[in-house]
């Protein structure tokens, strides 16, 4: 029992795993406190007192752009608790994730990478950066908290995600794993739990979570007759309101064919175009047939059992029995939800085969030496403020890197009127930012060959990264050079939430060509005789 004991969950949410630890903690007889992004909420504080937690009055939001602001809402929660008289905390749980800005642009590369359009790795990398951090890097600064109420005995719990359905931060909490092996080599008592797909306030929007929920209750849980003596109200609670749901019996006899044909396919290639497409199609089959409701009611009293008993192993196995090497991630599947069995060690994660790396020399240049090179451009028209390229080796497949910041209307009149009383640098500025970091590196790589590169057109069919004065954008660009004719830069360009990618297209000509060409626009082909 953890009678007695003060227990801390960070991240705890209506409907979500947190949740059930917390409840599962305080009827074993611990003293349980929670945090909140909003303490002050009337619909968080009721939430905190429904499931017996004592919600601590100190907003706690990780932020990868303000850790300060975390490590200092840490240490006044540590005052918090000191000051109800807590002298230690015996566990710290970790149920913290997510970390994507509610920002429009970011919402719609969320949703491409659902439909298999794009994957994490083409968002920004900021809002990366920050769903790095608060699924795994937190955890860090959780452990390394609170120093006058934890000790070497204090256990910290984080969760994380093992199941079969494709995950597209899988990355992120491959991270959260590492941190709690490097923690534990320092003394530290952590393990993470692996827990399986429910549905809850995170889950909901992964496609295919109700089918993945149904298919291991059938597989794994459905005809279970052995159930632990705590588990058993829970299973008996579920089992009677699923006897109750009309339909269920033909929502079986519908989905048995899907399931035994394409569902273990699906999910073993990680393909999530076709994931997408085919969940699509069958549930507008199941609508069709008056199903899906049934299959929804089905997978929100499942996922209620799962949470729930998930929760209860938890505290069971892990925080009372300590059935665990620091260190170790425990995987919960839905076979082990009958309470009979301890958690099973997670398998080894395969790691990802690296690619060699290239040794790489860089040169960087400031605005002086930008402003030099690119001297055609005028102060206001020049959107460069620092360079780092790739120095030597072949042309094709030379990288570089820019960096602008969005200037105020005060410093340059551009913003002044683009747009009027609400400054942004829109998107064909930015495009001909990108252009101008092409046209500089060509021009660094040409240097002495009496060669000039022209631009021809641009391609950023999606591009949605409007900014503000002060934003920084970054930009990067890879050179493609199969001819002189056919110059291209592959790139993208990213503002804190949004990245775009496109390409640029050019050429080379020689100088001769290139001062004609330029001859022709200076004098427009009229003399002052000409003009009207």
């Amino acid at each position: 029992m953890v009678y007695d004991k003060n227990i801390l969950v960070v991240g705890a949410r209506s409907g979500g795993y947190g949740a059930s630890i917390a409840q599962a903690a305080v009827r074993s007889g611990a003293q349980v406190f929670g945090t909140s992004l909003t303490p002050e909420d009337p619909r968080e504080q009721a939430f905190f007192r429904e499931i017996g937690t004592e919600l601590i009055d100190v907003p706690l939001r990780f932020d990868s752009d303000r850790r300060s602001g975390v490590l200092d809402a840490l240490a006044r929660i540590e005052q918090r608790l000191m000051a109800q008289g807590v002298e230690k905390l015996d566990a710290v749980i970790h149920t913290v994730a997510g970390g994507f800005p509610r920002q429009p642009s970011v919402m719609k590369a969320v949703s491409d990478i659902l439909k298999g359009k794009q994957t994490f790795f083409d968002m920004a990398t900021g809002v990366r950066r920050n769903v790095y951090y608060v699924n795994g890097g937190s955890f860090e600064d959780l452990i390394n908290s609170m120093p006058s109420l934890t000790d070497e005995a204090t256990q910290y719990l984080a969760l994380t995600y093992r199941g079969a359905l494709p995950y597209f931060i899988a990355h992120t909490k491959r991270y959260l794993e590492k941190i709690a092996e490097r923690a534990a080599r320092k003394g530290k008592l952590n393990v993470v739990a692996a827990l399986p797909e429910a549905w809850t306030q995170s889950s909901q929007f992964f496609t295919g979570i109700e089918l993945a929920v149904f298919y291991n209750y059938l597989s794994e849980l459905k005809g279970q007759t052995s159930i632990s003596e705590d588990i058993a109200p829970l299973w008996a609670t579920m089992e009677a309101s699923l006897a109750e749901t009309q339909g269920l019996d033909r929502l079986i006899s519908t989905l048995e064919p899907f399931y035994q044909h394409e569902w273990e396919q699906i999910v073993g290639s990680s393909d999530v175009s076709r994931l997408n497409t085919s969940v699509r199609d069958l549930f507008g089959k199941l609508r069709n047939e008056d199903l899906f409701t049934v299959l929804r009611r089905a997978v929100e009293v499942i996922s209620g059992f799962v949470r729930d008993a998930s929760g209860i192993l938890c505290v069971r196995e892990l925080l009372v029995g300590r059935r665990y090497e620091a260190g170790d991630v425990r995987q919960i599947t839905y076979k082990d939800l009958s309470g009979t069995s301890q958690i099973p060690k997670a398998n080894p994660r395969e790691e990802p085969q690296r690619k060699p790396s290239r040794n790489r020399k860089w040169l960087y240049f400031e605005k002086d030496a930008i402003r030099n090179t690119l001297s055609m451009y005028g102060e206001n028209f020049l959107f460069i403020d620092r360079v780092i390229m790739e120095d030597g080796g072949a042309v094709d497949g030379r990288i570089g890197f820019g960096r602008f910041t969005v200037p105020t209307p005060k410093e340059n009149p551009i913003l002044k009127d683009h747009f009027v009383g609400m400054p942004l640098f829109g998107g064909h500025l930015q495009m001909e930012a990108v252009a101008q970091l092409g046209t500089f590196m060509m021009l660094q790589i040409l240097k002495g060959r009496r060669l000039f590169p022209i631009l021809t057109g641009t391609e950023f069919p999606d591009l949605n990264t409007m900014a503000p004065p002060g934003e920084t954008l970054t930009m990067v660009g890879v050179i493609r050079l199969r001819d002189k004719r056919d110059l291209v830069l592959e790139a993208f360009i990213e503002n804190r939430y949004a990245r775009s990618k496109g390409i640029v297209r050019g050429m080379i000509l020689n100088e001769r060509v290139f001062r004609k060409m330029i001859g022709s626009f200076q004098t427009n082909g009229l003399s002052s005789d000409d003009e009207e």
